[in-house]
């Protein structure tokens, strides 16, 4: 069955927006003020390279510390081969947006995807042999290109899911997996948003049953204090890690996000389209939540 990359990154980013930037952009996080922080609906553009309907995957519209209006989009590129428009996409999403909304924007773009890749964070409009008119730029984040031991330690929700997406050899699997549930532990997100993030981290990264015997055995020669709550993890993984129990975890998850986004003022298509619920659960979420 094929991933559904787009909504998984969605829905992450949506629930925790703040913790992503704090994680990986540190000044811009320091330069907001996310208390303002709004998300606005996924916006559809004619997508003038390859005429289709495109959406920028978040849009969020917040505050610089100096009360001056700014709007962030993330867009999530997971595809596994290159594409040459793909800056000028960027491009053309920044544009719109501007347009649309006449206030500064900031690009990112996040490259989730197998192998190593340098990808161009800009895109130049010139007329060939006479003049650059302008040189764009956009932040990236090329998770294959980052060393998850940096993020470690983090204690940051959306960088603990995101190790599963950076660079790792096949031998350091398990230390990675051990790394994401020491700092579940000591994060203490409630069973929803644990759910939510434990579901993301095994799409990319779940351990068979000669790894999860390696990860037990490590979990044995940690404090005694934790030990056992490690050990509680790949445990309830492989008896809830039955593909049902999962799947449950992170229907409850969803719908703790559809919650909050009714509350943020959202269609039932937006959300819908958003976190994979029908618009029947989420009309009978709303009709419960009156």
């Amino acid at each position: 069955m094929s991933i559904d990359h787009d909504r998984r990154f969605k829905v992450l980013l949506h629930e925790f927006f703040d913790e992503f930037l704090e994680a990986f952009f540190p000044k811009i996080y320091q330069a907001l003020d996310l208390s303002e922080k709004k998300f606005l609906s996924e916006e559809l553009f004619a997508d003038m390279v390859e005429g289709d309907k495109k959406r920028a995957d978040v849009i969020a519209e917040t505050k610089l510390k100096s009360k001056k209006d700014v709007i962030l989009i993330v867009h999530l590129e997971a595809q596994n081969y290159y594409q040459e428009d793909f800056s000028e996409r960027m491009y053309l999403y920044y544009c719109m947006i501007y347009l649309k909304f006449r206030k500064p924007v900031l690009p990112i773009a996040i490259f989730s995807y197998d192998g190593v890749r340098d990808e161009s964070d800009e895109f130049v409009v010139k007329v060939p042999h006479l003049m650059v008119v302008s040189v764009f730029h956009f932040l990236k984040l090329e998770l294959s290109r980052m060393n998850w031991r940096k993020f470690m330690n983090s204690n940051n929700p959306a960088a603990a899911a995101l190790m599963s997406r950076m660079n790792y050899s096949k031998r350091e699997r398990v230390q990675v997996r051990l790394a994401f549930i020491r700092q579940m532990i000591n994060m203490h997100l409630g069973e929803a948003r644990e759910s939510m993030i434990n579901g993301f981290f095994e799409t990319y990264l779940q351990l068979d049953k000669e790894e999860v015997d390696q990860l037990t055995n490590q979990a044995k020669k940690l404090p005694e204090e934790i030990q056992e709550e490690v050990l509680k993890w790949p445990n309830s993984t492989y008896d809830r890690g039955k593909q049902e129990g999962i799947e449950q975890g992170e229907r409850k998850a969803k719908e703790q996000v559809a919650r909050k986004l009714l509350q943020k003022g959202m269609s039932h298509a937006e959300i819908s389209e958003l976190t994979g619920l029908s618009e029947a659960a989420i009309k009978s979420i709303a009709i419960a939540g009156e």
